[in-house]
């Protein structure tokens, strides 16, 4: 009975987790749709809008995301840019340097030390003047009517922040999860945004701890609690790539994942369901994760004590989940083999994140990955 008890109880956090939770935000996305009032105006109704780009040496890839602002489909006397470098080495502030001696629209600010996203961030709320400010990444390309799709969706005041549609080319997970905040967005709110591209009134901007790992998390989940709703422009799109290997996503998972631990430290009122309206979801969809590990846990060792084909087919099938996670390390490609090594990858960061944060190994400096990008 102990044994079958942990199994299932096992079983429900895992199974919540990676599919009830988004087949529960499909269902409502379908039958109790909320959809945000965009509001597409002509360009000389339209607000000014300041672009943030933070970068640590990322030339070639700030100077790409300089190119995709100045074709956005957006008047171009109501955006400005500003680049916060932070203490890059590698010639990106030559790369903004010479683009703003010859468009006046563009900063660029520089930090003397590395300190950070949001110490970046902090360092350009100052020089936001206008009255929409949309945060955005180096790395990833922008779809061209990228700015038009999040302010029209920002019109609606009922919206709090507005996140861009980021799509990962060949990538499972992301395909998953991109699926999964869609339906957030449809059915009522977000618990989170994609940090690559988000955009939120100047007046709300907060001023960020300067440890803060998860902007992403942090800033939407302040707006969250004014009870004003996260939602996603679908077409406002962050295109991202690959990461080229499964230790470089270890690591981005082990810091987002200490990321959200941090969050609930930071923001009061988070882990609140009176004071938080995206309680529940946040609950279900992010801090879930951190429990699967253990959750998985009590399976194994749930199916060991009981009896029965079903607890043997359980352990068979985590023994054969290993091996494939085994065989795409040994270098055996397939699909099942590299879905199993991500599968058990996650599932490390989520049991490593907690200790990482709190023993200071959860840096709130990026590093750059290597990526597919051709």
């Amino acid at each position: 009975m102990i044994g079958a008890t942990l199994f299932w109880a096992g079983f429900a956090i895992v199974f919540v987790s990676y599919l009830g939770y988004g087949m529960w935000v499909a269902w409502r996305a379908r039958w109790r749709p909320v959809p945000a009032r965009a509001e597409y105006l002509p360009d000389d109704q339209l607000p000014a809008v300041t672009c943030v780009i933070t970068a640590h040496d990322e030339a070639a890839a700030t100077l790409r995301k300089l190119r995709a602002l100045d074709a956005q489909d957006y008047p171009r006397a109501k955006l400005r840019v500003v680049v916060v470098s932070d203490a890059s080495t590698d010639g990106t502030d030559a790369v903004v340097a010479e683009w703003a001696a010859r468009d006046d629209r563009v900063r660029l600010l520089r930090n003397s030390q590395r300190q950070g996203k949001p110490t970046a961030l902090n360092r350009a709320r100052p020089w936001i003047e206008t009255e929409v400010a949309v945060f955005m990444d180096a790395r990833q390309d922008l779809t061209p009517r990228a700015v038009r799709e999040l302010v029209a969706h920002l019109a609606d005041p009922a919206v709090g922040v507005v996140s861009g549609d980021i799509r990962v080319r060949g990538d499972s997970y992301w395909t998953y999860e991109g699926f999964v905040r869609r339906c957030e967005s449809r059915s009522g709110s977000m618990v989170q945004v994609t940090g690559s591209l988000y955009a939120i009134r100047t007046r709300d901007v907060p001023r960020l701890p300067p440890s803060t790992i998860l902007d992403d998390v942090y800033v939407p989940l302040t707006v969250a609690l004014s009870g004003r709703r996260l939602v996603m422009a679908e077409k406002a799109g962050s295109l991202d790539v690959v990461t080229r290997s499964i230790g470089n996503e270890f690591m981005r998972k082990v810091r987002t994942l200490a990321g959200l631990v941090q969050v609930c430290r930071l923001v009061e009122g988070c882990l609140d369901p009176a004071r938080n309206p995206v309680w529940s979801r946040f609950v279900l969809h992010k801090l879930s994760r951190l429990a699967c590990p253990y959750a998985l846990v009590m399976m194994l060792a749930g199916a060991w004590m009981a009896t029965g084909w079903l607890y043997a087919a359980a352990l068979a099938g985590a023994a054969g989940l290993g091996l494939l996670a085994l065989g795409a390390w040994a270098g055996i490609r397939s699909r099942l083999t590299a879905l199993s090594q991500l599968f058990l990858a996650l599932n490390l960061a989520a049991l490593w994140a907690p200790p990482a944060y709190f023993l200071g190994r959860a840096s709130v400096t990026w590093t750059r990955v290597e990526t597919d990008r051709l």
